[in-house]
């Protein structure tokens, strides 16, 4: 169930079936861009949020490897429940939720793997680039480490 946090916000999560200070210890392997994309949509299908549509960050071409985003249109406002199926299903594949808020029927989901760190937004609202309000959820996932990487190499 989505909470409004605890004591253990900022930590990685456990690797599945250990508990040891040795095994959270222990780095974890990156998860790619494929892996992300992967686990988004399993995410969102496990919420029953159907028809996403991905796209590339196309006016940073050098930062498509970096991002995932997407929406997917809905009837009305993205259901709570919903939500809830969807942040359970990234927790079992390893995300840590980082942050859940709803105001005024905003939605917002936070979570995190190394290095990535989606937000999911639902709710009715304005989209940069539609001319009129968009009801449904919209996905923006960055791996800070590429961006950083990819920032560096544009830098004079």
């Amino acid at each position: 169930m989505i909470g409004r946090g605890g004591g253990n916000e900022g930590a990685e999560p456990e690797s599945p079936g250990t508990g040891t200070t040795a095994s959270r210890d222990t780095p974890r392997a990156a998860i790619s861009l494929a892996g992300a994309q992967a686990d988004i949509r399993a995410g969102l299908a496990a919420g029953e949020f159907e028809g996403a549509r991905f796209s590339e960050t196309k006016d940073n071409r050098e930062f498509s490897a970096c991002a995932v985003t997407a929406v997917v249109s809905t009837a009305a406002e993205p259901d709570p429940r919903e939500t809830e199926r969807m942040a359970d299903e990234l927790k079992q594949r390893g995300w840590l939720q980082t942050k859940f808020s709803t105001n005024n029927g905003i939605q917002v989901l936070s979570l995190r793997k190394a290095p990535w760190t989606p937000d999911f937004i639902g709710g009715t609202g304005a989209l940069p680039e539609q001319a009129q309000d968009f009801t449904g959820l919209s996905v923006n996932a960055v791996d800070r480490d590429c961006a950083n990487r990819v920032a560096a190499s544009l830098s004079p």
